[in-house]
């Protein structure tokens, strides 16, 4: 009866320990983002918090991060630069020759970019170089202009529109440029929001240029999490799964990791509470 109580007490701790640990490496959700006074900041989207990274030097209004951790940013002329995750400073790579890029996203690891006004035209979406940033179209759709773009998956774009009404969560299809408007985003005034990204964890969040925080539902409603100091925020990007979150101590087992550490640990107190059974039956 005592081996059998220790081991239940064993395993219930084994469980214990490794729903912790799986809750603490997926729970935090990391980003970078751009306000209008040209300053990079790291923001943790679980706490609303912002940390000023350094200043960019330009006006950025998309921003994005590729798959292997390379920050990018465009500004409201077409520029597209490179953006230091550690000073902030940004670099120029080139014109896209496209006007204002607000909505700014990665689409695997091509990155991808909108223009902001439909005005006398239709929106379109351009992969662009980050080489050379050439851009080059994948199609165009009558929603605009567009304040931010983040990637559902490699064929759905969500979009923050101005149209069909203001503040308008808009998705469209970019096999076939067809859109469909999801319902109308939170809005304080004339203050709309221009910074949205997908997390890890599969929520849509989003800034707005009084730094409050939200998580937007799939009918555009949203869901507030915070106000991160106020903040004129222009623009949004999560950080992969293959960047160190800032903050995060070095060497954290990852969760399969952890499980199977748990795991063997499990196996080797069963293992020793038969071997004190058997001896206990035998004797």
């Amino acid at each position: 009866m005592r081996v059998s109580t220790k081991l239940t007490i064993a395993m219930s701790l084994v469980v214990g320990i490794l729903q912790f640990s799986v809750r603490s490496a997926a729970a935090d959700q990391f980003g970078f983002a751009v306000d209008n006074t040209t300053n990079l900041f790291s923001v943790d989207l679980t706490t609303a918090t912002a940390t000023p990274i350094g200043f960019t030097g330009q006006l950025l209004q998309g921003l994005a991060v590729s798959p292997t951790g390379s920050l990018f940013g465009t500004d409201y002329l077409g520029n597209l630069f490179s953006v230091s995750k550690t000073t902030g400073a940004a670099t120029l790579i080139g014109s896209t020759g496209l006007g204002d890029i607000e909505g700014l996203t990665f689409r695997g690891t091509t990155l991808i970019g909108t223009n902001f006004s439909n005005l006398g035209g239709p929106t379109t979406v351009s992969a662009i170089d980050t080489t050379t940033a050439l851009p080059t179209t994948i199609t165009s759709f009558s929603q605009g202009p567009v304040r931010a773009m983040a990637l559902v998956n490699p064929n759905t774009v969500d979009l923050a529109s101005d149209s069909p009404v203001s503040q308008s969560l808009v998705s469209v299809n970019l096999l076939t440029g067809t859109n469909t408007s999801l319902g109308q985003l939170p809005s304080s005034g004339a203050a709309l929001i221009a910074a949205m990204n997908f997390g890890t964890d599969g929520n849509l969040y989003a800034l707005d240029p009084l730094g409050n925080e939200f998580i937007i539902a799939s009918n555009g409603a949203g869901i507030p999490v915070g106000n991160t100091g106020g903040q004129y925020w222009l623009d949004l990007t999560m950080a992969s799964t293959v960047l160190d979150p800032p903050g995060d101590p070095p060497g954290v087992p990852e969760p399969n990791s952890m499980a199977l550490l748990l795991t063997a640990a499990l196996g080797l107190v069963s293992v020793r509470a038969w071997q004190r059974s058997s001896g206990t039956k035998q004797s």
